[in-house]
């Protein structure tokens, strides 16, 4: 059987062609992306679901948790009364940082007293300190440090990453009378 190509008019072949190539190309190029990423909001939804349904079967245990424990965080610390480090008493200031250092288990690599600054008459002396321990254990020496009474403000703190531990640079001010 021989195939006839004059039924068709070429003209109806090449607009049909064309059509295709338009279409698959909607198809392609506007389509299949929007199915993506319905797929991907799709797998987003149902992970969001999953998490949902573990913190309704978590949260009576969070509840029973909290009534347990009866504590509450404070807001603010509490602020000792101000008082100045007497004078004569300064050459103790390295002794104390390693007392507070004993306490939040961290380690005192230097405490250096700026002697040129109570020479000033401020009634401050300015003190560079560099305290190395893990991140908790540098907490805790801020917050011991919060409660001398002497401490008047800290102006700069600088952490650095030191193998396993972190190390603590700071400037501080303690009054001094």
């Amino acid at each position: 059987m021989k195939i006839r190509y004059d039924i068709v008019p070429v003209r109806s072949v090449i607009y049909l062609l064309i059509s295709t190539v338009i279409i698959a190309t909607v198809i392609l190029f506007v389509l299949y992306p929007y199915y993506k990423s319905l797929n991907t909001l799709n797998i987003e939804i149902a992970g969001i679901k999953q998490r949902i349904k573990t913190q309704r079967e978590l949260l009576p245990l969070y509840t029973k948790l909290v009534e347990k424990s009866g504590m509450s965080a404070p807001d603010k610390f509490p602020l000792p009364e101000k008082s100045s480090l007497p004078k004569n008493n300064i050459d103790l200031i390295p002794s104390i940082f390693k007392g507070l250092a004993r306490k939040s288990n961290t380690e005192i690599i230097s405490v250096n007293p700026d002697f040129t600054t109570i020479s000033k008459g401020q009634g401050s002396i300015l003190i560079n300190a560099t305290v190395r321990g893990s991140f908790s254990g540098l907490r805790d020496f801020l917050t011991e440090l919060g409660k001398v009474p002497y401490m008047r403000q800290i102006e700069e703190i600088e952490i650095q990453q030191r193998s396993a531990d972190k190390e603590l640079k700071m400037k501080l001010w303690l009054g001094v009378g």
